[in-house]
């Protein structure tokens, strides 16, 4: 096990029209150095909305120059666009269309050195039948090559039972499409960590920390039906190498910052036990 803790953008700063997870327009220059500050080494970069995002437009070298300042790296990208603008079950001027905005996310991605676009099949764009499935695959397949050869992969985050998720990343070329993994979600659908470990060994990529009730919603950490004790003892003998971005509910009446700080201390409690 060789990990580095990360925090989602947004989670430094105070929510937005109420929402749990949004690109913090107003404040994302000051969670960089929020990040030094409490000590992460990256920020998992939001893409929501291609409007006003310095990703999509032409601010490339302000958010290197804020990494480079500050030494918070963006090693991902959570393109939660696609939830909306999806890559399946859409007309094919619109498939297209979200296509090249996928490209265009690619080659700023790469500029910031981000290695890793995450795009989450979940709630509104969960594969609900074979058809989904078959289309998400046959779409990426079209601009897969193209993202790889920029040096980015694609990790899904789906709702999928491991053994189906194993079925569609298999679906793609070997060593192209992988996984991302998400403690809460795991826990919300009942899922067995130590299973999912095992069936999708050398696929998951990249990791999301939250905490969920069973067929419920995010909670805060040690809330919820997270077992963490579980989750890093099989995260220790796994081969897994890579960031774990906190993306935890946001504590009623804490700030932004402390809320985080106690998150951070709550994980490192157990890569502490488990190291």
């Amino acid at each position: 096990m060789s990990v580095k803790l990360g925090i989602m953008q947004g989670r430094l700063s105070k929510p937005i029209n109420n929402t749990i997870q949004a690109f913090p327009e107003k404040s994302w220059i000051e969670e960089f150095e929020l990040g030094k500050k409490i000590s992460i080494n990256s920020i998992e970069w939001i893409f929501d909305t291609y409007e006003k995002n310095p990703i999509m437009e032409k601010q490339i070298n302000e958010i290197n120059n804020y990494i480079s300042k500050f030494q918070v790296k963006v090693n991902s990208i959570c393109a939660d666009y696609f939830m909306i603008n999806k890559l399946f079950n859409e007309s094919e001027k619109n498939i297209k269309k979200n296509l090249d905005m996928l490209k265009k996310l690619a080659i700023n991605s790469k500029k910031i050195g981000a290695k890793i676009i995450e795009i989450p099949l979940v709630d509104t764009s969960s594969l609900k039948n074979e058809k989904d499935k078959k289309e998400i695959v046959t779409n990426l397949k079209k601009v897969i090559t193209e993202i790889n050869d920029l040096g980015l992969i694609i990790t899904l985050e789906t709702d999928l039972p491991p053994k189906e998720f194993l079925n569609l990343l298999e679906m793609f070329e070997k060593n192209t499409v992988y996984a991302n993994y998400d403690t809460g979600n795991s826990a919300s659908l009942g899922y067995n960590i130590n299973e999912e470990f095992e069936i999708l060994k050398g696929k998951i990529k990249n990791i999301h920390l939250k905490d969920r009730v069973l067929n419920g919603t995010t909670v805060p950490f040690g809330l919820g039906d997270t077992n963490f004790d579980e989750f890093f003892k099989i995260l220790k003998k796994s081969e897994y190498s890579g960031d774990l971005i906190i993306q935890g509910a946001r504590i009623e009446g804490m700030e932004p910052e402390q809320n985080c700080l106690k998150y951070l201390n709550f994980i490192k409690e157990y890569l502490d036990k488990y190291s």
